[in-house]
């Protein structure tokens, strides 16, 4: 999850930039299987549409190398899937989620807190 910068809400004092994280989500009602969240500046929660293509393996960057074992065929899966981004969909989130990250050793936990699609407050987990 990120946050895009002109968001007009307050977070609580941590040692980093919170617009400049890339957060892990927990507890969203949506299941953030690997997916991608970002509130935007006017505190909407999108989720990004995006699909998973299969890349030949030809095409996989360690296809062709010289590899032997288990190794081998773990290095030959490396690049086996592509990402294509679509777009972003409103959520239209109505609820808190908690979402966190190391900064400096540190754990730091918080919520996001939303009323019908709007970001209303960030404040520490407890």
């Amino acid at each position: 999850m990120t946050f895009e910068d002109g968001l007009d809400v307050a977070f609580p004092e941590i040692a980093a930039d919170p617009f400049e994280i890339t957060w892990q989500t927990k507890s969203i009602q949506y299941r953030p299987a690997m997916e991608n969240y970002k509130a935007t500046a006017d505190g909407r929660l999108l989720k990004e549409n995006a699909e998973y293509d299969h890349i030949p393996e030809e095409e996989r960057p360690r296809y062709n190398d010289e590899l032997d074992g288990f190794e081998s065929s773990i290095e030959k899966m490396i690049g086996s899937r592509r990402k294509v981004h679509h777009d972003w969909v409103d959520t239209e989130y109505h609820g808190t989620f908690e979402f966190h990250r190391v900064i400096d050793d540190e754990y730091v936990s918080l919520e996001a807190r939303f009323s019908d699609g709007k970001l209303l407050e960030v404040k520490l987990s407890p």
